[in-house]
């Protein structure tokens, strides 16, 4: 009878508090810092952006435009105009591996040793699988190279009918085997590939494991078509995609560079569905269509998901990364430019840890952690995840990151914004 009782005034006592909850006026989460705390590149200073600052080394970068995370935190980098990629261990940043320069972190010429399974020419987009083994956008080299865990040769070659030894672009000729300097690539839950064919129009689908595409985006079901904006500027046409990514679900985002716009299929359509930065319209592809705003883009580049399906876009010709909710095509936070989404210029206040030039590549690691390629700044930005202290802050080591939030703020205001 007493145990009955003490569970009834607990019982009671429950009620009245989710009740006091209910009517509280409770402030929102902070939004996440838009202000950089690590930079790759620039041996720890926000203030420059030499490229190699420091000289050549396992600290520099030059262009850097492709980025990747590993499930343990390790960060891979894809440093252009160096023709590598570099590794960094976790929370280091020296980069301990080099792919593309034979092993040495102070050479950066492209195809150094020549054309091969260890070489590189102004790599572009790179991708880890749920095994961490690496897929890299091979630019200069009209290729797609793929290198198992851990090892710097390649052992497979996309746009080259099998061979280490040849760049040539369309390789035989426009078809489901053929790159044209390729941009981005993406890989679904599957191990399925997604390659973004900058200079073919389209965007190619490859079944794990194959170098044979057997789908294709931007060309009207066509492998042997390369043209821009094939049958007009439409919800099936592309001209220079630049960015990939998938979501959980399989869904393809595609940054369709030259038409200011992001494409969103549904999981197997080459159909596009949705549209970010043409303000709702298929059939427009003009930059900063109605004004630099929260709505328009100019020739976007890299794009991430976080776990929610929210979306960041490297919106690169206006110095900017913006966050999109799941589902909503207006932006609704800004990195690069002070707050304002109707400004655009390069590291707008100065090179700073909150400025931007040509951002070109985006990344979050499983803690939160937001990757930023500032390509003509030379560096990569770092920006930690939202963590709110005290009665409001992490429960059970959770954080705020995107459209995440422990259980027991749901329902509050800016909960999910």
């Amino acid at each position: 009878m007493l145990t009955r009782s003490i569970r009834f005034v607990v019982t009671l006592l429950m009620v009245g508090f989710s009740a006091v909850l209910a009517q509280a006026v409770l402030p929102p989460p902070p939004p996440p810092p838009t202000t950089a705390d690590v930079v790759y590149g620039q041996l720890g200073s926000f203030t420059t952006n030499f490229p190699n600052q420091g000289g050549l080394g396992a600290n520099s970068l030059h262009d850097p435009d492709g980025l990747a995370v590993d499930s343990s935190g390790n960060l891979y980098v894809s440093d252009q105009q160096n023709s590598r990629v570099l590794y960094y261990p976790a929370g280091s940043t020296t980069a301990t591996r080099v792919y593309g320069q034979m092993g040495s972190f102070t050479c950066c010429g492209g195809n150094n040793g020549g054309i091969s399974a260890n070489s590189l020419n102004g790599p572009y987009g790179i991708a880890l699988d749920s095994n961490g083994n690496l897929y890299v956008a091979d630019y200069g080299n009209n290729r797609v190279l793929y290198y198992p865990a851990g090892s710097t040769t390649a052992t497979r070659v996309y746009g080259q009918g099998g061979s280490f030894t040849t760049n040539t672009t369309n390789n035989g000729g426009i078809s489901a085997n053929s790159l044209d300097l390729p941009t981005a690539v993406a890989l679904d839950s599957s191990g399925n590939l997604y390659v973004a064919d900058q200079y073919n129009n389209r965007v190619l689908f490859y079944p794990s494991g194959s170098t044979t595409a057997t789908r294709v985006y931007g060309q009207g079901g066509s492998f042997s078509t390369g043209g821009a904006n094939k049958g007009g500027i439409s919800a099936n046409s592309l001209a220079f995609p630049t960015g990939l990514a998938v979501d959980s679900s399989g869904n393809l985002y595609v940054a369709d560079g030259n038409n200011s716009r992001v494409l969103f299929y549904l999981s197997g359509s080459t159909t596009a569905t949705g549209v970010y930065g043409q303000l709702g319209s298929f059939t427009t592809g003009t930059a900063n269509n109605g004004g630099v705003s929260a709505n328009s883009l100019e020739n976007p580049a890299g794009l991430t998901l976080d776990s929610s399906n929210n979306l960041y876009v490297a919106d690169a010709y206006n110095n900017r990364v913006l966050f999109y909710l799941s589902g909503s095509t207006t932006a609704t936070r800004v990195y690069g430019q002070g707050g304002s989404f109707t400004s655009s210029t390069g590291n707008n206040g100065g090179i700073s840890a909150t400025s931007l030039n040509q951002p070109w590549a985006v990344a979050l690691d499983s803690s939160g952690n937001f990757y930023v390629a500032d390509l003509e700044n030379n560096r990569v930005l770092m920006y930690p995840p939202t963590t709110t202290p005290g009665i409001y802050g992490p429960v059970n080591g959770s954080t705020l990151t995107g459209n995440s939030a422990p259980f027991w703020w749901a329902g509050y205001p800016g909960a999910t914004a």
